[in-house]
């Protein structure tokens, strides 16, 4: 996400258009968006000041908190494959969650055991 405008140019826009300069010239000298300059408008109309939001990104909310509770989860159900092993977890998850979650541990999937004899006719 790119960084938000500096707050002295939000003031400087601000009162540009505040001294009667329309928005559209506004926006073609400080080279900013005509909805941004309306957004900080209503911003500073509703709010008093025009300061950049911050903290509202949160990122993701990952499905497993605890690593080595987890880690003992998929120890004690050997065998089993990731669909079986996301239907057993507490946490809702689907089986493609299930096996990135199994790969971030270092595990690795079962392999079926392949015939190895090469076999000429």
């Amino acid at each position: 996400m790119p960084s938000p405008y500096s707050y002295d140019l939000r003031i400087r826009a601000l009162k540009m258009i505040d001294e009667g300069i329309l928005i559209t010239q506004v926006s073609k000298l400080l080279k900013i968006s005509r909805d941004t300059l309306h957004r900080w408008k209503n911003r500073r109309d509703h709010t008093g000041d025009v300061k950049a939001r911050f903290g509202y990104q949160t990122g993701y909310n990952h499905k497993i908190s605890d690593m080595k509770e987890f880690q003992k989860f998929i120890d004690q159900n050997p065998g089993k494959n990731h669909q079986q092993l996301a239907d057993l977890y507490p946490v809702e998850m689907s089986a493609k969650t299930m096996g990135v979650w199994i790969k971030k541990l270092g595990y690795t999937r079962k392999k079926r055991a392949s015939d190895t004899k090469n076999v000429m006719h």
